[in-house]
């Protein structure tokens, strides 16, 4: 089984190789609510928020506390679930059925030593500035 920590490593390595993200990257940012998303990447061409939540098991991504019900929470312009493929494969029609109607887009890992990321799922765009809502991401930015 995947690490969370491993997954979020992988994910951070593939939006700075495959996003214009290169102007910031943030784990675990706060936003004004105490609520702590696994990453945050400001996508700096278009000033776009991509809020991701990376779960290890796909009873994390279901439950009351984890997943779908935390990035409901959070703000942004693009919100990902992110999951290890072989949990995925566990669900895959729930967890379609589930991003969708939400506009959540999915993000899969597979491998053990070489993990190989992947977007499942593209996102629904939400217009607004979402930044503001993470203060330590904001200050950053600005500086």
């Amino acid at each position: 089984m995947l690490r969370e920590s491993k997954l979020v490593k992988a994910i951070e390595n593939y939006f700075l190789r495959n996003y214009d993200v290169s102007r910031m990257t943030m784990a675990e940012a706060t936003d004004l609510r105490f609520k702590r998303p696994d990453l945050l990447f400001i996508q700096a061409r278009w000033d776009c928020l991509h809020v991701i939540e990376v779960e290890s098991t796909i009873s994390r991504a279901f439950s009351d506390y984890h997943g779908f019900k935390q990035l409901s929470k959070y703000k942004g312009n693009y919100k990902w679930l992110a999951l290890p493929y072989d949990e995925y494969l566990k669900a895959p029609e729930r967890v379609d059925r589930e991003c969708n109607r939400r506009g959540i887009g999915l993000i899969l890992v597979s491998g053990i030593k070489h993990l190989r990321v992947w977007e499942e799922i593209q996102p629904t765009y939400r217009r607004g500035d979402f930044l503001r809502y993470y203060p330590e991401a904001e200050q950053e930015w600005y500086e």
